[in-house]
C-alpha cells in the first residue's frame, strides 16, 4: 500500500507559541490533508516517528492527535502496520443534524446571535467561487456573531441562494438557526455538506469584534450545502476563536 511521505504532503512544524494545544494543531492539518485528499481513503500516514519529526514534536503528542481521528472514525491504526485513512460513516450526519446552536445546547451554553448584516442581492461574479454556478439568482447575504452563553465565540459571513425560500430575510437570525428553517420551515432537503478547516492568524477586524489580542489564531470554517440535485444553495465561511471552540465530528450509529 501506498505510504505518504513527509515532504509530498508539505508539512510544516507546529507553533510553540500558540494557545491551539500542539495535538490540536496537528489534527486540524491532518484533517485538512484528508478532506482535500492529499491523503485519500485507504492511503496510510506517514509514521509517527515521520509525523513527530516533520511537526517537532514528541511521539505523545502525535499519537494524541492520531487517537483523536481514530475517535472520529476518519483512521485505523493498526499495531505493526500503521495508521491507514478510513471511510468516515454517515459522514454527513454532524452537519445534518449538529447546527451551531444544537452544539452549543449540548455544551450546556445558551447560543445566540448578533446579526452584523442581513441583505437581498444577486449572484454575481464577486460572491463565493462555491455558487458560480448560482449567477442571477437571488441570495441572502447574513454576517453573524455568534455567542455563547454571552461569550463571543465566532463570526459567521453567509451566503444563501433563496430561490426556494422566498422572504427567508424576514425571520430573525438573532434566533433562528439557518440550517433548521431550511429543512424545517422550508422543507429544502439537503444532501452533502463539505466542509473545509484551517487555521488562520486573526486580522484587527476579527481581533476587535472576538474580543482577542495580538495575532491570535482562529480556525476558519468553509462549508458549502448542496441539494439532491448537486445544486449548492448556501456557503459560508466562520472563524472561530480557538480558545473557545473545537472543531469535532459527531457520528451516529
Amino acid at each position: 500500500m501506498y505510504h505518504h511521505r513527509v515532504k509530498e504532503l508539505g508539512i510544516e512544524p507546529v507553533d510553540q507559541s500558540s494557545p491551539i494545544p500542539l495535538y490540536q494543531q496537528i489534527r486540524i492539518d491532518l484533517i485538512a490533508m484528508l478532506q482535500s485528499e492529499k491523503i485519500k481513503i485507504g492511503e496510510m500516514l506517514p509514521t509517527e516517528d515521520d509525523l513527530a519529526q516533520a511537526y517537532q514534536v514528541s511521539r505523545h503528542t502525535i499519537r494524541q492527535a492520531l487517537a483523536l481521528l481514530e475517535s472520529q472514525h476518519l483512521v485505523e491504526r493498526t499495531a505493526g502496520r500503521g495508521t491507514t485513512v478510513v471511510k468516515p460513516k454517515k459522514r454527513h450526519t454532524f452537519f445534518l443534524d449538529q447546527s451551531f446552536a444544537q452544539q452549543l445546547m449540548g455544551m450546556g451554553l445558551t447560543p445566540r446571535s448578533e446579526v452584523l448584516r442581513k441583505r437581498v442581492t444577486i449572484i454575481e461574479g464577486t460572491t463565493p467561487e462555491s455558487l458560480s454556478s448560482k449567477k442571477g439568482s437571488q441570495a441572502l447575504e447574513l454576517i453573524r456573531l455568534r455567542f455563547g452563553n454571552d461569550i463571543t465565540i465566532g463570526i459567521q459571513y453567509t451566503t444563501i441562494i433563496t430561490d426556494l425560500c422566498p422572504n427567508l430575510h424576514i425571520h430573525d437570525f438573532r434566533v433562528n438557526s439557518l440550517y433548521d428553517l431550511l429543512q424545517n420551515h422550508y422543507k429544502i432537503p439537503i444532501s452533502r455538506i463539505d466542509q473545509s478547516v484551517s487555521a488562520v492568524l486573526s486580522d484587527e477586524w476579527h481581533r476587535n469584534l472576538l474580543k482577542i489580542r495580538d495575532a491570535a489564531p482562529l480556525l476558519r470554517v468553509h462549508t458549502t450545502a448542496y441539494l439532491d440535485n448537486k445544486d449548492p444553495i448556501e456557503t459560508s465561511t466562520s472563524y472561530y476563536r480557538a480558545d473557545r471552540y473545537e472543531f469535532s465530528i459527531s457520528q451516529n450509529y
